[in-house]
């Protein structure tokens, strides 16, 4: 399987709210940035593996005419 993550460049940012951990991960090719939320006592590197994965599935939607980027749930 290709990996178009792999290739590019990804920035981390980890911030410390109360007991969470809030990851976020942004491609900086196209400025597309996701972020996850983690318990505090959680692996950092796990946390930010699972940031970029998201990244990745994000990066491999085809956008849709009409698309503003939101999900509906």
């Amino acid at each position: 399987m290709s990996d178009p993550a792999a290739r590019r460049e990804i920035i981390f940012e980890t911030i410390a709210c109360g007991d969470t951990l809030k990851v976020s991960a942004i491609d900086v090719q196209s400025g597309i940035e996701v972020s996850i939320m983690a318990p505090k006592n959680a692996n950092e590197d796990y946390a930010r593996q699972i940031a970029a994965r998201k990244l990745e599935r994000r990066l491999g939607r085809e956008p849709k005419a009409g698309d503003r980027g939101g999900i509906i749930v």
